[in-house]
């Protein structure tokens, strides 16, 4: 009897009706743009993927520009990113270490390193991680004239501040989605209360109890609803990876580095 009792109050708090709750107005994100990369960029890729696994570092520096932009995020999507131009550095060993300072992340120091040996193993990393993440190649509306190893879309954050105020939460509970997603006012599949939609932004709400598989979304016109979704429906929009420009010279040069921290 006391296992019956329990699954009926789990059953009402975790799928019960959609709770209420303010309404506000979803924030427009445009799609990603993707381009398909010339045969001469993905050479240049392949060679400086090879200069990083040989840990090659004045191979590396043949191809980043004498001067980067560091563009940097946030997961909260109500604060603007961030661009600030950075260089001429004196030589590769010190261009590499220094660009390991903006590789997003939270990280600590280990006890005992030598900290120009630890950034440049920070960017290592996060160059091979950008060649080779499987990202298509896109643009950047931060980084005029690039091609990057992702695509970015482009979010209102004045909206997103807007929404996030009116539900009293933070910007960074808002998500979009890759596909139209329906939500329910159970986690049973009861009643149809709304639509996700590809296109705009959906706060999550985190104080509400869900099941495996479930998330619970705030309604546009107020209250919760519920969708099964996996990880991969998400469409996150943050950056991370690097910009390449094509020079006077006809080479690809790595113009900017891209990366979302806390």
């Amino acid at each position: 009897m006391r296992r019956a009792v329990v699954t009926i109050v789990a059953s009402t708090l975790l799928g019960g009706a959609a709770l209420a709750g303010p309404a506000y107005t979803p924030p427009k994100v445009s799609s990603a743009r993707t381009v398909e990369a010339p045969a001469d960029l993905r050479a240049a890729a392949t060679e400086l993927l090879k200069a990083v696994a040989a840990k090659d570092i004045e191979g590396i520096g043949k191809w980043l520009a004498p001067k980067v932009s560091i563009v940097t995020g946030t997961l909260d999507l109500s604060i603007p990113r961030g661009s600030k131009l950075e260089g001429p550095w004196e030589n590769a060993k010190s261009q590499v270490a220094d660009l390991g300072n903006s590789t997003g992340g939270d990280w600590d120091l280990p006890p005992n390193v030598e900290i120009g040996a630890f950034l440049t193993r920070m960017e290592l990393d996060f160059i091979g991680q950008s060649l080779t993440d499987g990202q298509p190649w896109g643009m950047d509306a931060a980084v005029d004239g690039a091609i990057c190893t992702y695509g970015l879309g482009k979010v209102d954050t004045t909206a997103v501040k807007r929404a996030a105020r009116a539900l009293g939460t933070s910007g960074d509970s808002f998500v979009g989605v890759k596909r139209e997603i329906e939500l329910f006012d159970t986690m049973q599949g009861g009643k149809s209360v709304g639509k996700l939609m590809p296109g705009k932004l959906y706060a999550i709400d985190y104080d509400a109890e869900t099941l495996t598989e479930w998330t619970a979304f705030h309604l546009p016109a107020g209250g919760v609803g519920f969708g099964k979704v996996s990880g991969d429906d998400f469409d996150r929009p943050y950056a991370s990876g690097l910009c390449f420009r094509q020079q006077a010279s006809g080479q690809w040069t790595v113009v900017a580095q891209a990366s979302t921290g806390l």
